[in-house]
């Protein structure tokens, strides 16, 4: 029996193994390679998407909010611009004062390519007073 040459990655190691593969293959700049590059992109295109089903599952969606504002070097001001909602609204969803809305999470969604319900669990606002 052949033995496969890629298979599905199972951790970073193999991941960062064959995003290298990908680049030199890449850089070759031939026709010949096209249903390898396909392959690999395709390959790591699954694991980055499992990975990040893992990584949001474990963050409320105000934490991910946070962790996704902080990764990508952004203040709430210049995010507020981004997503075109008031500096007041963002504020008060990152103080645990009003929940993400449908409307706010699809932006959300857009804004950092993720998928639209992680930032729609439940959680806890903080009460008034």
């Amino acid at each position: 029996m052949k033995t496969l040459k890629y298979k599905v990655i199972k951790n970073q190691d193999q991941y960062d193994e064959y995003c290298d593969s990908l680049e030199r293959i890449i850089l070759k700049h031939s026709a010949k390679y096209i249903d390898e590059i396909d392959l690999l992109t395709l390959l790591i295109s699954e694991y980055n998407d499992r990975i990040m089903d893992e990584y949001q599952f474990n963050f409320n969606p105000v934490e991910l909010l946070l962790d996704m504002m902080k990764e990508n070097q952004l203040s709430q001001i210049q995010l507020s611009r981004r997503l075109e909602i008031s500096p007041q609204l963002l504020n008060d969803v990152i103080k645990y004062r009003r929940e993400i809305t449908k409307n706010l999470a699809l932006k959300l969604s857009k804004e950092f390519k993720l998928k639209y319900s992680a930032f729609l669990k439940p959680y806890k606002l903080k009460k008034a007073g």
